[in-house]
């Protein structure tokens, strides 16, 4: 019988984007660099929380993966998703959605930053919007995973200093272990994704 190569199937992971972004973000492109031993599947989200946690929710449940990350406003939605029986990870999670839109980024309509799946190129943000994330927040309870990870920037311009204390407080409170990038910016980079593997594989 002839030596045949055994090859271990990857396990699956899924990303959730943030603001303004979709599947097919930069941001993925270097998750599946850094983390390159898992199958990484992009899911794409909204505006919306309940539609955007509902979908994840499907998504997960479907591939039942070993981590479920997103950055941003992705990691908003994660913290909430309904499942337990994967690690989480949110990396810079804009728990302060409603106010950033409100005092940073501004009401009106604005294009996506990559191509979506759905095919649509703009989105809108307005007061409807705000007032959808702060009743969601104050309505739904944040689940944990297996094991639970929070990143955040020390430099992270978007979120501001005072809320990204606050924000760290919240999740650290909600069982979060919290690793801090000291030289990061909002946008992950790859040097944050490769000091969260070194923190992960303690």
């Amino acid at each position: 019988m002839k030596n045949q190569e055994i090859t271990t199937p990857k396990l699956y992971a899924v990303y959730v984007h943030g603001l303004g972004s979709g599947a097919t973000s930069t941001t993925i492109k270097i998750v599946r660099k850094v983390f390159s031993e898992y199958e990484w599947l992009a899911v794409e989200v909204n505006e919306n929380p309940y539609e955007s946690v509902a979908k994840i929710e499907s998504f997960v449940n479907n591939f039942s993966p070993s981590i479920l990350m997103g950055t941003s406003l992705g990691g908003y939605y994660v913290y909430y998703a309904n499942f337990s029986k994967t690690v989480k990870i949110i990396c810079n999670p804009a728990m302060n959605i409603e106010t950033i839109i409100r005092e940073k980024i501004g009401f009106g309509k604005y294009k996506y930053f990559v191509k979506r799946e759905n095919g649509k190129t703009d989105f809108i943000l307005n007061e409807e919007v705000c007032r959808k994330f702060a009743e969601y927040k104050q309505n739904q309870q944040f689940v944990l995973g297996k094991a639970n990870y929070a990143v955040f920037s020390a430099h992270d311009e978007l979120i501001g200093d005072s809320a990204s204390l606050d924000n760290m407080a919240m999740v650290f409170g909600a069982g979060y272990s919290i690793l801090i990038d000291e030289n990061g910016k909002h946008r992950l980079r790859e040097e944050t994704l490769k000091l969260l593997k070194t923190y992960l594989n303690k």
